[in-house]
């Protein structure tokens, strides 16, 4: 009786009780925790409890150990708060490597702003950084929020990179008529549940995690580590009732939202329909308006479903000429209805290495929208956020995923568009000028493409000189310029840019008479792919892509070439790779033309050696030099 008593007592233990009997010290993590472990999860308890259609509580409780600075990220606490979301309590606790206590903050401590420029009623970060003395030390962290509206249920994230995990339990209740589903990611741990009629509890626990090594260039941690997802089946967000039990009537709820939005002026609507009147189909139409809304209006950095998913009406980015993703998604829609052109807004997960939805799994794991025009011969996506982006051209952002199509009738999930190696082009001319001090002027002539071209846009346009040198320097990988002046033009489907450079010392080094060139005036190719003995995850690069570029060497007097070296020809299934060396000595111009090829962003891992391998390659082609030498 007295054992079974005890087991009642310590079901009633709160977690911040709780918390006072667990071991504090460092010294008392298991070994087998401490391996590939940057931070190991002690104790953690999450209670999510769904009380009604649009109410829940969410409380934490945690206990980390972190080892080393790489652990950092752990000593700090943020949460996003609005009309929607309330912290309503916080203590945070700092231990020693021994378990005495540092330090104790409450929620007074935290550093508050305000969030959303205006866009997110009530919008609110709070923050802070906590010090670390030394390491390893623990940090406790108690909080709670309540949840007046609800949308998405907070997924179970079982791990961090490089975090074991000692003891971590995810508890959901929700009523029984309302229930909820879940799927796992990278894992197969399935809930104990109960059902009393009333309320049915799930539970998840783990136990002696061990830490998984990170692995550069693979899918975003939150796709690639064990988790759970967890979506309601009916919800209420502002006021509007949905299901998201299917992609249809997920998308029937968004639409409903997002319907009142659409309500431009009749004087504007003629502003419209005036501005693309001479243009000869509906397409250049689209680019017209398209164009407006580069020009006129700014992107707010607010994530989708923060502070809501109600765009701000159209009016209001007319007037303001502001707005985030779905706000400026939902101006243009309406732009385009002012002159009879049918729209859809589109629902994404955005980011090159993120795992797109799942068709057979209705969540809402979107963070983004976007426009889809379907049009007779072709579908056209716009990325209604950027002032540079090409028309039609989405990029590396939201390519190759599934956007939940907002229709008349419903949700519809559609792949978007995936690039391929033609869409993203940069290649070189660079003539380079060699003085007999070996110094010299290089004068460039690039040609881009896609995320090429959006790249120089982003970084050289309206951008400082000193901003622009980093970028020649560390991006494209230049020699740092003494002088330098660019020329561009975004208009063009294929940007052409103009560099000149002045350069006190071009070779890379002189022996004597002899004078050792680099293959080209920059790094094709500059980085070292990770390692891939015991690599477990697929490489994804940022984009398929060809590079090309000719270098010519135009030698001063009374010099000549006294070696070059080989053509090569490297290739498999993936990538490829070209280089070839000529001398005209009439013209005393020598001539280096080389072309890189990724056909493919995702690597399977099962290939990956060998893609690696081929990247060592061209790393180390780039080490062979044009010798000349002065006669």
């Amino acid at each position: 009786m007295k054992i079974i008593i005890n087991i009642i007592l310590l079901a009633f233990v709160s977690p911040c009780c709780y918390a006072q009997n667990i071991v504090f010290d460092a010294a008392s993590i298991p070994e087998q925790l401490k391996k590939n472990a940057y931070s190991v999860k002690r104790a953690e308890r999450i209670n999510f409890d769904i009380k009604a259609i649009n109410k829940a509580s969410y409380k934490v409780h945690k206990v980390v150990t972190i080892l080393n600075e790489n652990g950092k990220d752990e000593l700090e606490f943020h949460e996003f708060t609005d009309k929607f979301v309330s912290l309503e309590s916080v203590q945070i606790q700092l231990f020693d490597a021994r378990g005495a206590v540092i330090r104790k903050y409450k929620k007074s401590d935290l550093i508050m702003q305000s969030s959303g420029e205006g866009l997110v009623p009530d919008g609110k970060v709070f923050y802070i950084e906590f010090p670390a003395p030394a390491y390893p030390l623990t940090i406790q962290v108690d909080y709670e929020l309540k949840l007046n509206g609800l949308l998405n249920y907070p997924r179970y994230q079982v791990q961090m990179p490089e975090q074991s995990v000692e003891s971590s339990i995810y508890t959901a209740t929700v009523p029984t008529d309302l229930d909820l589903r879940f799927k796992g990611i990278n894992t197969t741990i399935l809930p104990s549940t109960t059902d009393d009629g009333k309320i049915k509890t799930y539970s998840w626990s783990i136990k002696n995690l061990p830490a998984l090594e990170y692995e550069v260039g693979a899918v975003s941690y939150a796709s690639r580590y064990p988790h759970i997802l967890i979506s309601p089946n009916k919800f209420e967000l502002d006021n509007y009732e949905g299901d998201m039990t299917t992609w249809k009537n997920f998308g029937k709820w968004y639409g409903l939202l997002a319907k009142s939005a659409n309500n431009l002026t009749d004087e504007r609507k003629q502003f419209f329909q005036s501005l693309v009147k001479d243009a000869p189909n509906d397409r250049d139409k689209i680019k017209i308006i398209y164009t407006y809304l580069q020009s006129n209006c700014r992107y707010v950095l607010i994530s989708l479903g923060i502070g809501g998913f109600k765009p701000f009406d159209a009016n209001f980015v007319d007037k303001k000429k502001y707005g985030d993703c779905k706000a400026l998604s939902n101006y243009a829609q309406a732009c385009l209805s002012a002159i009879d052109i049918k729209s859809y807004q589109a629902l994404i997960n955005s980011d090159y290495n993120k795992s797109p939805v799942d068709p057979a799994f209705p969540y809402n794991g979107f963070n983004h929208v976007i426009l889809c025009i379907p049009n007779q011969k072709d579908t056209i996506w716009l990325e209604c956020t950027s002032n540079t982006a090409e028309f039609g051209v989405l990029g590396n952002f939201t390519e190759n995923k599934y956007a939940l199509l907002i229709a008349e009738d419903g949700g519809k999930l559609v792949p978007t568009p995936k690039s391929n190696a033609l869409d993203n082009v940069f290649s070189s001319n660079s003539l380079v000028e060699l003085a007999e001090d070996n110094s010299g002027t290089v004068t460039v002539h690039l040609q881009t493409t896609g995320a090429y071209r959006q790249d120089f846009a982003n970084y050289l346009d309206n951008q400082k000189k000193d901003e622009q040198k980093k970028f020649l320097v560390n991006y494209i990988g230049y020699p740092e310029p003494d002088d330098f002046d660019i020329i561009y033009d975004l208009s063009n489907k294929k940007d052409d840019t103009k560099i000149t450079m002045s350069l006190h010392k071009i070779p890379e080094f002189t022996a004597g008479k002899k004078v050792f060139l680099n293959p080209r005036i920059y790094k094709i190719w500059g980085s070292d792919l990770p390692k891939s003995d015991g690599r477990t995850q697929d490489f994804y690069f940022e984009h398929p892509f060809i590079k090309t570029d000719t270098t010519s060497y135009h030698l001063p007097d009374g010099y000549t070439v006294e070696s070059i070296p080989e053509a090569k020809e490297f290739h498999n299934n993936y990538c490829s790779f070209s280089s070839s060396y000529t001398y005209d000595e009439t013209k005393r111009m020598l001539q280096s033309v080389v072309k890189l090829e990724l056909n493919e962003f995702k690597i399977p891992v099962a290939k990956y050696s060998s893609v690696k391998n081929f990247f060592n390659e061209v790393l180390k082609e780039y080490t062979g030099k044009l010798v000349i030498k002065r006669l």
